[in-house]
């Protein structure tokens, strides 16, 4: 368990230093503009002043109010590149889960015997965007015929 918080806290305590990256993109209309980045000073006080975007804000989801209302208006440049920063950092996480899910599949009680050297293959096989051919892989190889009559089942 030491490991796993060790761990965890090398992964996620990059997200401490994006902490007001984060806070502009969930309230941009309850920050301090003072305590902004001067980058970002003189859109925040457009943005604070529009009694229509407080409304659009606050009457639609997070990700809508992006998509649908500041994105199109190109009005706040930086709001927008902020925001598309947000949101890529927890997009590329979608793999990591994916290949969590495919772990979880491969090492069932079923399968308890696999290594981590079998798991990371069959990971790196799972995760692969090549497709083998596998005719051609099947037609190379000598099959053995079996002598043993196959029992129908009556």
């Amino acid at each position: 368990i030491s490991q796993l918080r060790t761990e965890f806290k090398n992964r996620f305590g990059d997200f401490r230093a994006y902490k007001e990256e984060f806070r502009l993109f969930v309230a941009p209309f309850d920050i301090d503009v003072s305590e902004v980045p001067t980058w970002f000073q003189m859109e925040a006080i457009e943005l604070q002043c529009s009694e229509e975007l407080k409304a659009k804000f606050s009457s639609c989801s997070l990700f809508n109010f992006y998509k649908n209302v500041i994105v199109p208006s190109g009005q706040f440049p930086s709001l927008i590149d902020n925001a598309l920063q947000v949101v890529s950092m927890f997009g590329s996480t979608y793999r990591c889960e994916q290949l969590f899910s495919k772990m979880k599949f491969s090492k069932s009680q079923l399968r308890s015997q696999l290594t981590d050297n079998h798991l990371n293959d069959i990971l790196f096989l799972s995760s692969s965007v090549l497709k083998p051919d596998l005719d051609s892989l099947c037609s190379d190889r000598r099959h053995i015929v079996s002598n043993v009559p196959i029992k129908s089942k009556e």
